[in-house]
């Protein structure tokens, strides 16, 4: 666990047991999940900041909403619709070393984190938090898309995701949602957890995006495939991928051209590859901006155009926006002057 209480090391069977197949504690999988304490206390300082900014857009109950609606110009004002982040639990099957949200992700029940946000108090939002943060997407006509996040959404019980789901479900059927993503890593973090009425509830949307956080390609296990496969062919699921880039798991084009390849054979869209974040816990498995960059203009040619659809981002911290990193080599790359967030801002390449 974290000097303030975050991120404790627990894996269920399932997990613990592709960790002892794929290496150990020093393999790729359990890298990922094993504690190193002396590494994740080395950065540590009282006052965490949140780098993306979460905290002080939350608008509702565990609801981030930091785009807005309206562009304006000289000659015009343009209104645009967007996305919120949604939520609903600090909690999940296992915890990832490197997780962003560590400030208050698997914080126990019983102990408060440092932020202001609603989940730094409750473990899971209530079902009256719940109903705030619906009528509050529903009055709010700058929100079109909901982004389920983690904590795990697919860890709360049934019943309540069931509940949410339903009714961003029936915001689609009235015209007020276009898009529902759900962000989960359950599927890799143990597969067996889930159950035909998990199924059933992401059936309440309407062209359900499941966006799953895969980092490497021994987490496509038969378990892990098979759950996929069934959020495709019994939810009418897009399938979508997620990865962090980590020094020590998968930072070689021949490890991720394997990832985004098999994951493209199964039926899933690789989406994102993320810079991994700036949180103190996790310096250790950050990629050098120089060499991500090498790595990623390597990579893109390798792929076929169905595998290639992942963008190599950076979640801008303290900024606006997921930038994307030149590919392919097609573009020249001015490491001294670094690179600029969606509204300008400037970032030095480190």
């Amino acid at each position: 666990m974290l000097p303030h209480g975050g991120l404790p090391e627990i894996f269920p069977p399932y997990l613990s047991d592709l960790i002892r197949r794929t290496g150990g504690p020093d393999g790729p999988i359990g890298r990922q999940f094993v504690s190193r304490p002396a590494l994740e206390r080395r950065f540590y300082k009282k006052g965490m900041k949140d780098p993306l900014m979460e905290d002080e857009h939350e608008v509702a109950p565990g609801l981030v909403y930091k785009y807005e609606s309206n562009i304006h110009t000289k000659k015009k004002q343009f209104t645009y619709t967007g996305r919120a982040l949604w939520t609903i639990t600090r909690h999940c099957a296992a915890y990832c070393r490197f997780c962003t949200r560590g400030r208050e992700v698997g914080i126990p029940a019983g102990q408060e984190g440092v932020s202001g946000a609603a989940l730094s108090h409750t473990p899971h939002l209530l079902m009256d938090q719940i109903k705030e943060t619906l009528a509050y997407i529903r009055k709010e006509p700058g929100i079109t898309e909901i982004i389920l996040s983690g904590g795990d959404p697919m860890t709360v019980h049934p019943d309540v995701l069931r509940f949410v789901l339903g009714e961003l479900g029936a915001m689609q059927r009235e015209g007020k949602l276009d898009i529902v993503r759900i962000g989960t890593r359950v599927p890799v973090h143990n597969p067996l957890l889930l159950r035909d009425v998990h199924f059933e509830a992401v059936r309440e949307l309407r062209n359900p995006r499941v966006m799953v956080h895969i980092n490497h390609p021994f987490e496509l296990t038969p378990q892990t495939l098979g759950v996929l496969d069934r959020f495709r062919k019994e939810c009418g699921a897009i399938v979508m991928s997620q990865s962090v880039l980590l020094r020590g798991v998968n930072d070689s084009a021949e490890t991720l051209y394997t990832l985004f390849t098999k994951l493209a054979g199964a039926g899933v869209v690789p989406y994102y590859i993320f810079q991994n974040d700036r949180v103190y816990w996790a310096s250790h498995f950050t990629v050098p901006m120089k060499r991500a960059i090498h790595i990623w203009q390597k990579l893109r040619p390798m792929l076929s155009g169905v595998a290639a659809t992942a963008r190599f981002v950076i979640d801008v911290p303290r900024g606006y926006g997921k930038v994307p990193l030149p590919e392919g080599n097609g573009w020249y790359v001015d490491y001294a002057r670094g690179y600029r967030d969606f509204k300008g801002k400037h970032f030095a390449l480190v």
